[in-house]
């Protein structure tokens, strides 16, 4: 039921309900365009369905008695391998710095995955003139680092898109310099796939996790601004409709969207969404051997090489992984959030002007360098895209 009336009991009941703790309280997505009922609950971000908010019990009571729909926002998280020391990934803290002036030093300026798929040389990531646009959901990015030249810092974890991306937890800045990383302009620092793409943050994670409202949001900004690629090393089991829905629409005007498959495995079937749409591209994790990590979250691939639900496109390096972190240092740690950049990053290396013919020429890459077992595995899909 769209955008029923509100009474004037409901709104009293509105107005005496305890309002809703900002972290712990979980988010709805509230089928109505009231803009009074949209003000005094503080929404968050705005859809053609509705809008989303957090709202305690009382509060969904209350709507539901003045008819008004609402629908449970799925949580997304940013996952650790099994077996990984606690707290991950804070317990794998590598070297720290200032941010101004180069104190630590990466054990490997190119690191073994960038080199599997052979990116990090000077101009990859622009294409004809232009720097191919990367924009990275996640928690954020430490800007002060080095290597990093981030060109676009948001966060849609508030109330709407606003300024800043400051990232507390790491992830973000990881991801990013497997993207990015420039390695500085003392040429001592780490290298990415693409150094000159342009390098966009989004944050969508805070302390509780990843909304999948704050995603949609984030990703359909991204698109409007312009952005070529969009990167998510973050998934959860729950499809979300209002995420699919701005997938479909980054997918329509020449997007990108890259997802990590997750670190559910090796269950057939485990893979996360929403690199599960079919219309986002699903990244597995191997080692610098290219063998695959038991937890790889596994699709359901039968082995045809064409792209369906819930299954896994691209096997990619996320084992032991060297990237920048949010102290101005690097940290080595694993996933199949380190795996979905490498994928991202080789993109923006090889821009084919949209979503679909790059997807298309990923595959044929990946295929020309298939992995075990040969075919279109569950666990790593089409395989390795390698640069030519």
């Amino acid at each position: 039921m769209m955008s029923a009336p509100l009474s004037a009991t409901s709104t009293i009941q509105f107005a005496l309900a305890e309002k809703p703790d900002s972290q712990e309280t979980p988010v709805y997505l509230i089928k109505s365009h009231n803009p009074v009922l949209k003000d005094f609950l503080e929404d968050r971000h705005s859809f053609d369905s509705g809008f989303t908010a957090r709202l305690n019990e009382h509060q969904i009571a209350g709507l539901k008695k003045a008819g008004i729909d609402v629908e449970a926002i799925p949580l997304y998280q940013i996952t650790k391998p099994p077996g990984s020391c606690s707290p991950w990934p804070d317990c794998n803290n590598g070297d720290g710095g200032t941010g101004t002036t180069r104190q630590f030093f990466p054990q490997d300026k190119i690191p073994y995955g960038v080199r599997m798929v052979k990116g990090g040389s000077d101009g990859d990531g622009v294409i004809d003139g232009v720097r191919v646009i990367v924009t990275v959901l996640d928690t954020g990015v430490f800007k002060d680092h080095l290597d990093l030249d981030v060109g676009l810092c948001k966060d849609s974890t508030k109330r709407g898109i606003q300024n800043g991306c400051d990232d507390t937890n790491g992830h973000g800045t990881h991801v990013s310099g497997t993207i990015a990383a420039n390695g500085g302009d003392d040429g001592f620092g780490i290298k990415g796939v693409a150094p000159e793409a342009n390098l966009w943050m989004i944050k969508v994670c805070g302390s509780a996790g990843c909304w999948s409202d704050d995603i949609a949001a984030a990703i359909k900004y991204a698109t409007d601004q312009g952005t070529n690629i969009i990167s998510m090393s973050l998934g959860g089991d729950s499809k979300s409709s209002l995420i699919t829905n701005a997938v479909d629409y980054a997918v329509q005007k020449g997007v990108l969207v890259v997802a990590a498959a997750g670190n559910d495995g090796p269950y057939d079937g485990s893979i996360d969404y929403p690199g599960a749409y079919v219309k986002v591209v699903a990244v597995g994790a191997i080692d610098k051997d290219k063998n695959i990590p038991s937890w790889s979250s596994r699709g359901i691939n039968d082995g045809d090489y064409i792209v369906e639900e819930r299954e896994v496109e691209f096997g990619a390096p996320g084992v032991l992984v060297e990237s920048t972190w949010n102290n101005g240092g690097y940290n080595i740690i694993s996933g199949t959030s380190m795996a979905t950049p490498h994928i991202a990053g080789l993109a923006a290396k090889l821009w084919q002007g949209n979503a679909a013919d790059t997807r298309t020429y990923l595959q044929d890459l990946a295929k020309q360098n298939d992995l075990f077992p040969p075919g279109d595995d569950r666990a790593t899909g089409f395989g390795l895209p390698v640069a030519p």
